[in-house]
């Protein structure tokens, strides 16, 4: 008898485990995240077929979103709002002088409120592989406040995108006199977060990559950075599923400038069950499986 109910109901058991267990690794869907305070789009350039310094920054971040992005997401990037000017100029270098047109990428690019709108109203990683935000108030040609408007207005298709797999890349928003409304998108998703805007006319200090940093952009060195500041924006609160990419000093403080991850979500990614979580659907089995012996 022991025997029998030693092994009768075991297997049961260990099944019910195994699949906790799965859910438990089970992979993110999303992919990349960058979220920066600077815009490094007016403090860049190209030298022939080379980007240097902010424009190096933001050919590294397409490359990285590129890489992290799973193969049934659309090799498109959408930059919404620029116009003719820096901004319009610094994404087109970015893009064109890497390595993503030689991958099969294109450029698309979303000019006016009523565009973005319309576009964010279909957003889906089956059409928009990397969706660019640009910066506001802060390059000629960024965001206008029609624009920045309809961008938090579409939060949630937003959410959804990076939720069902694709990436994102934001840069420095200020607000200036009446052009209100920067990261309205940001902090609706991400109630803990906290920006703090220092103004247009930034903070001179070099931008220093983490180790999370080094990781997600290799090739990205300090000193490529050193060109793109100033910067405007930094980041404290809490960050959700964001790492830390870079930091600088404001005075004797250490500021968060770059966020980002490589697979996740915005506003609420996936996190793995806890070991606790897994013990009571473990425990459970064992429970259901001793009610049967005692029956």
């Amino acid at each position: 008898m022991s025997r029998k109910f030693g092994f009768a109901y075991k297997p049961r058991f260990l099944v019910v485990a195994c699949l906790a267990l799965s859910f438990a690794s089970a992979p993110r869907v999303a992919a990349g995240i960058i979220i920066d305070g600077t815009d490094a789009n007016d403090h860049g350039s190209a030298s022939g077929s080379t980007n240097q310094s902010g424009w190096k920054y933001m050919e590294s971040v397409l490359t990285a979103l590129a890489g992290s992005n799973n193969m049934s997401t659309a090799k498109v990037l959408v930059d919404l709002g620029t116009s003719t000017g820096t901004a319009r100029n610094a994404i087109a270098s970015a893009f064109n002088l890497g390595p993503l047109p030689g991958q099969g990428w294109t450029i698309q690019h979303i000019d006016g409120a009523a565009a973005i709108a319309a576009h964010l109203s279909a957003l889906s990683p089956t059409t928009t592989g990397i969706l660019y935000i640009p910066s506001y108030n802060n390059s000629s040609g960024d965001l206008t406040k029609a624009e920045m408007d309809a961008i938090n207005a579409g939060a949630a298709q937003i959410d959804a995108f990076t939720a069902a797999g694709g990436s994102l890349f934001a840069m420095a928003q200020s607000n200036s006199g009446a052009n209100t409304g920067a990261y309205g998108w940001l902090t609706t998703l991400v109630p803990g977060l906290i920006f703090t805007d220092i103004g247009t006319g930034g903070f001179s200090s070099n931008i220093t990559l983490t180790v999370d940093g080094m990781a997600a952009f290799p090739g990205l060195t300090n000193a490529d950075l050193a060109g793109a500041d100033p910067w405007h924006v930094h980041f404290s609160g809490n960050f959700g599923g964001l790492d830390i990419l870079g930091t600088a000093q404001q005075n004797a403080q250490t500021r968060n400038i770059i966020l980002g991850n490589v697979q996740g979500a915005l506003s609420a990614p996936v996190p793995e069950p806890t070991s606790l979580a897994l013990f009571g659907m473990v425990s459970l089995a064992g429970y259901a499986g001793w009610r049967r012996r005692k029956q």
